[in-house]
């Protein structure tokens, strides 16, 4: 399966294939049938750990997915805005959607209007996080992404099995 993300988008946040190496994680028929959490295992690393610019356009619609879900579930949307990740609003709002999340879409859709609503300090220390934080500003918004359905992770497994040879090579 080929994955396409709108051509503008393409041209302006993907590398194009033909100019990298397909990076997969290698694994042996033998590990994945005596252990075939390894599959996973390897399926995650790949895409929390490799380079954005060295993944294949399949693998970029797992990772953005991915470290969306990651930061909201570990501190809401004020955490994904404030981390790294949240520099990638419009290459996560384009992946969504390829993997099967459209309620998670438009969830960010929502809190990134609400953050681009109105002027914003910098949060530079952990104290002013906290204090951002207190004011629950994105609460309702995570409390609706705790609550769509499937998951990030259900999607993920099955974008896996989809596109199983894009993530992992059997080795013998």
């Amino acid at each position: 399966m080929k994955v396409r993300l709108f051509s503008a988008v393409r041209r302006r946040f993907m590398v194009k294939e033909k100019s990298r190496p397909l990076f997969r994680r290698k694994l042996s028929r033998l590990d994945i049938q005596e252990k075939p959490y390894v599959a996973w295992n390897s399926f995650i690393d790949l895409i929390a750990m490799t380079p954005r610019e060295s993944l294949s356009p399949a693998q970029q619609v797992a990772a953005f997915s991915f470290k969306y879900d990651a930061e909201v579930q570990n501190g809401g949307h004020l955490q994904f805005f404030e981390n790294s990740s949240g520099k990638y609003v419009p290459e996560t709002r384009e992946a969504l959607p390829q993997l099967g999340a459209h309620q998670q879409r438009e969830v960010l859709l929502q809190a990134y209007k609400r953050r681009t609503s109105k002027p914003r300090k910098r949060i530079r220390t952990v104290e002013e996080y906290v204090e951002t934080g207190l004011e629950q500003e994105f609460e309702d918004l995570d409390s609706a992404y705790y609550n769509c359905k499937p998951t990030i992770t259900d999607l993920l497994e099955k974008w896996l099995d989809q596109n199983f040879d894009e993530f992992i090579e059997i080795v013998e």
